[in-house]
């Protein structure tokens, strides 16, 4: 098809990545994101909020039929030529998803970006085992699927589709920045690390709490921050408080707060046990902080070993421990890994360089 004029895109979740994104496609085309406004305007409070005279933003909170009418009603109304979701999770949202795609039918390209190719380990899973068949259903009949790397496709063939032979429809894409510091604020000068986020099963936050014990018992404590709600931090929470130069956050942090604390840290922790994508190390890059993180899954598309980022085995508290002291003891290599996070931001990160590729691939 030619380049899209319109292009309507549906984000129930993923506010803030489904607003930098639009911004950047409105450059191109007349953008209408569909979004549930008041999550989207908590993110933003005391930040600025990206906008474009070309992007209309419309609230939705995907609960009721009768918002389900409403967004079928705003498709024909806008007549876009490509109806691009960021795939739900929910029941609801999925049928949300599911419904207006069958209604776009052939009047315009349809497209999902799929964040998880398959459920994470925990909670994830026993959400998506309730909608996989709508799930299924939605990615069956779109005209194109969107990855987050390599790493993702070959989940997706390996363990969605069980095949060898490629699904032709699936086009790779970046995970662009996300809570970007309104200007870019200099490493600190002593060592301190940082992990944040929602604490599931898989993000390893266990493997995290033996590192650290293993560094205490030897007496090389480590200064770090674990930041975040879920069942992980309330299970280790009274594992992590007494160790020497841990501060455990369990609370829901703010975005603006969140800017604040990647800007304090020399670098964001990532012991993920697997992984997709991941908004943490888009977070981490775009403050120009560099990544000790496992070498698993998506991760591994992005951080760059020694150059951006500490690559270490998945679920081993010796490694990650060793890489903790690594960049603790080596100023110069955190200042190297620190420039090479901020170039992959800059360069393979950028939004604009994302919407000009997304627009080719539709």
């Amino acid at each position: 098809m030619s380049q899209p004029r319109r292009i309507m895109m549906v984000a129930p979740h993923f506010e803030e990545y489904a607003l930098f994104l639009s911004v950047a496609l409105a450059g191109h085309a007349d953008v209408l994101l569909i979004v549930n406004t008041a999550v989207l305007e908590a993110e933003f409070v005391g930040r600025v909020m990206p906008t474009h005279p070309r992007l209309d933003v419309r609230h939705s909170a995907f609960a009721s039929a009768a918002e389900l009418v409403r967004l079928i009603a705003a498709m024909r109304r806008f007549r876009p030529d490509v109806l691009h979701w960021q795939e739900p999770s929910g029941l609801i949202k999925a049928a949300f998803a599911a419904v207006t795609v069958v209604t776009a039918g052939r009047s315009a390209r349809t497209a999902v970006t799929v964040h998880d190719p398959v459920p994470h380990a925990g909670r994830d899973s026993r959400v998506a085992a309730r909608l996989a068949r709508l799930r299924r259903f939605t990615r069956a009949r779109v005209d194109r699927l969107f990855l987050h790397g390599q790493a993702c496709v070959d989940q997706y063939q390996r363990d969605y589709l069980r095949s060898v032979r490629p699904d032709r429809r699936v086009r790779l894409t970046e995970h662009g920045i996300l809570l970007p510091p309104p200007e870019p604020r200099p490493s600190p000068p002593a060592f301190r690390a940082l992990m944040f986020g929602r604490m599931e099963a898989y993000k390893g936050l266990d493997t995290l709490a033996a590192a650290l014990e293993r560094l205490s018992d030897d007496g090389r404590d480590i200064e770090i921050e674990i930041a975040g709600l879920g069942p992980e931090m309330d299970r280790l929470e009274a594992r992590l408080r007494p160790l020497p130069g841990v501060t455990a956050t369990n609370m829901f942090v703010p975005a603006v707060s969140l800017i604040d604390r990647i800007s304090a840290a020399s670098c964001v922790v990532l012991p993920y046990k697997e992984a997709s994508q991941s908004g943490v190390l888009a977070a981490a890059f775009a403050g120009g902080r560099f990544v000790i993180a496992s070498n698993v899954g998506g991760l591994v598309d992005l951080v760059d070993h020694g150059s951006n980022g500490l690559l270490v085995p998945p679920d081993d508290p010796a490694a990650l421990a060793a890489a903790l002291t690594q960049a603790a003891t080596d100023p110069a290599l955190r200042e190297r890994l620190s420039e090479g996070a901020a170039r992959t931001a800059a360069r393979r990160l950028d939004w604009r360089r994302i919407a000009v590729q997304l627009l080719s691939d539709y």
